[in-house]
């Protein structure tokens, strides 16, 4: 049975004349007699009862009719649901992100978009920036939340936020004394916690360029797979953590967070720049809506991608 089928089986269920059917159906009443006929030798039984006065469904009849009308619906729900695709307001979008993207950035991003997309199913994959851009490339996630920069030719960034960073120090340490900014050289004897590197990117790159800067060469205690392992060392006192600003929202008991004290040296340094990423490749509308409505909620005086 075929959508034409099934056109011309409800339209004379409903009509119970043939001429009206077609009518109703825009064909002339021979191939829509022969259709019905097709279809009955296809079932192997006969679906209207027919003679000069009238036409009238048969016990199959009606059952094969209220399962056409079944398969009609799903029929138009599915042609619905790929239009809205096409338009970008339907299908799935698939999401990575790591770290402190989780606080500051994601939650405002999705609740927006759900609010004008609610046909578009999200999901979500908690991963490194490394693992994201692999998983940009092999097409098993459609949007990534990364740190700038990123060198890929296979994807394309878009700057959506930038945060300061900050200092988390453990319940006792000497610095907590002071309540304003601590100085990257006020850390030059204590132990660091830091990402590690296949999990932070080059955010252990970055924490040797601010110490460098003030003259040492910081003392990696410890390496920790997230921001929330991160802080929970810091909160075992084992030592403190240079980190994204929004993870002060982690609250967690026995630590304690300052503002990073930045010159204008250690400006670029100094804070953690996020991208929305996506492969170039990607032709989906849905992500392209999901792009168009990210670049809205970025301020106008927010540099380009290109230039990170």
């Amino acid at each position: 049975m075929d959508f034409r089928q099934i056109r011309y089986l409800i339209a004379v269920s409903e009509e119970l004349n043939f001429t009206r059917a077609a009518e109703r159906c825009n064909v002339s009443q021979p191939p829509l007699s022969r259709a019905i006929r097709e279809l009955e030798e296809e079932v192997g039984a006969r679906l209207f009862d027919r003679d000069t006065h009238r036409v009238t469904l048969t016990p199959a009849g009606e059952t094969l009719v209220a399962e056409a009308r079944k398969a009609l619906k799903v029929l138009e729900e599915g042609a619905q649901h790929a239009r809205l695709t096409a338009l970008g307001m339907s299908g799935t979008l698939t999401f990575g992100f790591g770290g402190s993207a989780v606080y500051a950035l994601l939650p405002s991003l999705v609740r927006r978009f759900r609010d004008t997309m609610p046909d578009v199913t999200l999901r979500f994959r908690a991963m490194s920036v490394l693992h994201q851009i692999e998983a940009l490339r092999q097409g098993e996630i459609d949007i990534g939340i990364v740190r700038l920069p990123i060198f890929d030719e296979l994807i394309d960034t878009l700057f959506v936020h930038s945060e300061p960073l900050a200092v988390a120090l453990p319940k006792g340490h000497s610095l907590l004394a002071q309540s304003g900014p601590v100085d990257i050289g006020d850390l030059r004897s204590s132990r660091f916690v830091t990402y590690e590197p296949a999990r932070g990117f080059n955010f252990q790159t970055d924490l040797h360029g601010l110490c460098r800067l003030a003259g040492f060469a910081p003392d990696i205690a410890h390496e920790a797979p997230t921001t929330e392992a991160v802080v929970g060392i810091v909160a075992c006192g084992e030592g403190v953590a240079i980190i994204p600003s929004s993870a002060e929202r982690l609250r967690m008991r026995g630590v304690f967070f300052r503002p990073l004290a930045v010159s204008r040296d250690e400006a670029q340094l100094g804070s953690v720049r996020f991208a929305l990423a996506w492969r170039k490749a990607n032709n989906s509308a849905t992500v392209g809506k999901f792009l168009e409505l990210a670049q809205s909620m970025t301020p106008k005086s927010a540099p380009s991608a290109d230039h990170l």
